[in-house]
């Protein structure tokens, strides 16, 4: 069984970062350092950065020997904590852009899905959301991964039935995602009559196609729960899989700092009527 790298304490995670990561502490002492570490964690100030200081080969991908990082030069720990700062400062902006987002698109959603389906009780909803997982795979080219997933949103809608009394308030406390789940599975028309809805209030990321909206909204959202679980965002575009280390390629890449930059400005459909 594999087994867990053992916790460090304060002092211990300054005295590692001296000896294998040649941090210095001149501009922020060693003391403040473990205060700022103590409030924001290590996993969140360190480890998404190092590889901004760890030595590259000439493809200027991270070299590890043993299993660990090459650092040739010192490093301030005040460079760590601005990168990191850098990063945080646009999370108000963009968990606000989302929250609107998310609202204004349920809203539609709800209002076209009760507008233009007939659900007048639980049976209907479930042959619904069965036709919904039908239409998934047959209208998308997804893996099997992404496949599972989505029905899995689709049997935890099922399980939530039962708690709410009205189907109104049923689709509006769905999931961001549970709700994405059952747009992919709309008839083709139904889909590009909520993007339109969309495009009319400016929540389209300005693309002009259905498909093309339903990519972007997959990745909103993967920004929008390491956003609100408060991770990094350096993290989520570097690795396709954490856990692996494997690393996204550089169009997957892009795709992601194209929707990070474009969550990091200010948008009309924030300015409440």
């Amino acid at each position: 069984m594999a087994t867990y790298k053992p916790a460090k304490t304060l002092d211990e995670q300054i005295q590692y970062l001296k000896e294998n990561k040649r941090v210095c502490f001149n501009v922020i002492d060693e003391k403040s350092a473990k205060d700022i570490l103590f409030k924001y964690n290590y996993i969140n100030i360190i480890t998404p950065f190092k590889h901004h200081f760890a030595k590259l080969s000439n493809k200027k991908e991270v070299i590890k020997e043993n299993g660990h990082h090459v650092y040739e030069n010192n490093i301030e720990f005040s460079k760590y904590y601005e990168l990191y700062k850098n990063e945080r400062k646009n999370y108000p902006i963009i968990s606000k852009n989302i929250i609107f987002f998310e609202t204004i698109f349920k809203s539609i959603f709800s209002y076209r899905i009760l507008t233009s389906y007939t659900l007048e009780s639980k049976s209907d909803i479930l042959s619904f959301l069965d036709a919904v997982r039908t239409r998934i795979p047959n209208n998308n080219h997804y893996n099997e991964e992404r496949i599972n997933h989505m029905n899995r949103h689709i049997d935890e809608i099922k399980a939530n039935i039962n708690n709410y009394h009205d189907v109104y308030c049923f689709f509006d406390r769905m999931s961001l995602g549970q709700t994405l789940t059952v747009y992919c599975g709309l008839e083709y028309k139904e889909q590009d009559k909520i993007f339109k809805d969309c495009k009319k209030v400016g929540i389209d990321f300005g693309v002009d196609k259905t498909p093309d909206f339903i990519s972007k909204f997959f990745t909103l959202i993967a920004v929008r729960n390491c956003v609100m679980h408060c991770n990094s965002l350096e993290i989520l575009i570097r690795f396709y899989n954490p856990k692996t280390k494997a690393l996204r390629d550089s169009t997957n890449k892009k795709r992601f700092t194209t929707m990070i930059k474009y969550l990091s400005k200010e948008k009309g459909y924030t300015n409440m009527m």
